[in-house]
């Protein structure tokens, strides 16, 4: 369980011991917000993503937002004096539009951040500006709350990230004493004040508390994706447990049955003939008694090494029957394919040359091997085949071993039954 695969906003982090390392900054508080580098990379593309998303979910509710205020303006302050509001509404729209088009385009996600910003700023601009053309002092109450509005509901929406935010803020406000003053327009300090210090320091305050409040949900997410993961590759590891045997790392009895039942009814639907082989190591316990019984391990797991070559075809599997014995399974091959098999199997153990001294057929191991063919009928069980293909394993150790013979069974009884011996 040491490899572990967690797909996060299309990223991946590949490494289970990130979850202490996360906890950690998690525990933190990243006051600063800042991550490690290994983390920061992730953020940005997830928080990228995430405020795309907002502000395309929420485009239809910043229009509404935009021609209420128009209305409020324009209706009912329509006697008032608005000096260049007029201007700085018309820009706004226009800002609005142009973040909207530019988030619906694919080639500008990797530029969100810097024409938010840009747009913020201009629109933030425009409004201070707009207020020094102003003289009545309740149009320019009024400025001030639309400004605090704006504020919100620009760096709100767009999920401005924090130091982005200061650092637009700030050039928003430079750029009004410049315009200001290149136009000679009246702009007292006092008023400067009210409008970049009261209503951009709420922008980076809201600035602030989303992105923290962002950073603390995504490594959140990150735990649960790596809980996630690490629950399914425990389920994963079990499942392979339960399905195969632990030395060889072929299919355990308990697994080859399932199979066995599921190729038999495709088989049954298909009309297809369906065989199974069964071999048992020749004189396997002289083995350990001679070389130990973890030569005695190391020849299964040789031997089981060779049958996966003769059994590695789609739907065809084999598995570990018992201490020294092994069962293979075939579909859609029939008794004359299957001699065939039979001849390649036995070839393949003896081409391994393990040296067996204490066996009486040769001086290398060897297998018996018993096969039964069928083509399956509602009337008989899947265990009727393996029962076959044992009675002719037991005939080929009767024989001398060393062999091998096979039959096609029909319902009950097995056919006439043969047995070669390799020399």
């Amino acid at each position: 369980m040491s490899n572990l695969i967690i797909r996060t906003d299309n990223l991946l982090i590949t490494d289970p011991a990130l979850k202490h390392e996360i906890e950690d900054v998690l525990a933190s508080g990243f006051r600063l917000l800042r991550f490690p580098d290994f983390l920061e990379q992730f953020f940005a593309h997830s928080y990228r993503k995430l405020a795309l998303k907002n502000m395309l979910s929420n485009a239809v509710y910043l229009v509404g937002l935009y021609v209420i205020m128009g209305i409020v303006v324009f209706v009912q302050f329509a006697g008032q004096d608005k000096g260049m509001f007029t201007w700085a509404y018309v820009i706004t729209g226009f800002g609005l539009l142009f973040i909207n088009v530019c988030a619906r385009l694919p080639n500008m996600d990797k530029a969100f951040h810097w024409y938010t910003g840009v747009t913020s700023m201009v629109i933030l601009t425009a409004i201070m500006v707009s207020a020094t053309t102003i003289t009545d002092p309740i149009g320019l109450a009024g400025l001030h709350a639309i400004n605090i509005y704006v504020v919100i509901i620009i760096y709100a929406m767009s999920k401005m990230r924090f130091f982005n935010t200061v650092i637009w803020c700030h050039l928003a406000g430079l750029a009004t004493l410049l315009i200001s003053r290149t136009f000679d327009l009246h702009f007292t300090q006092f008023e400067f004040q009210t409008f970049f210090i009261f209503a951009n320091v709420i922008g980076m305050g809201i600035a602030y508390i989303i992105e923290h409040r962002e950073r603390a949900m995504f490594l959140q997410g990150l735990l649960l994706d790596i809980d996630k993961a690490e629950k399914d590759l425990l389920n994963q590891y079990l499942e392979k447990l339960s399905r195969e045997d632990s030395l060889t790392g072929l299919a355990n009895r308990r697994y080859f049955d399932e199979r066995l039942k599921m190729e038999w009814h495709r088989c049954l639907r298909e009309k297809k003939p369906l065989s199974v082989i069964l071999l048992d190591i020749d004189y396997f316990k002289q083995y350990n008694d001679h070389y130990g019984h973890m030569a005695g391990d190391h020849c299964l797991t040789q031997i089981s090494r060779a049958l996966k070559k003769e059994a590695s075809r789609p739907a065809e599997l084999v598995g570990r029957y018992g201490g020294e014995e092994f069962i293979l399974l075939y579909p859609n091959i029939d008794a004359t394919q299957i001699k065939n098999t039979l001849i390649r199997i036995q070839q393949r153990i003896l081409e391994l040359n393990i040296p067996h001294e204490g066996s009486h057929v040769k001086k290398v191991v060897t297998a018996s091997l018993g096969a039964a063919t069928v083509f399956p009928v509602k009337s008989l069980d899947p265990e009727k085949l393996v029962s076959a293909a044992d009675q002719m394993l037991y005939k080929s150790k009767e024989n001398g071993r060393n062999g091998w013979s096979n039959t096609q069974i029909s319902h009950c009884e097995p056919e006439q039954q043969t047995l070669i011996n390799l020399v």
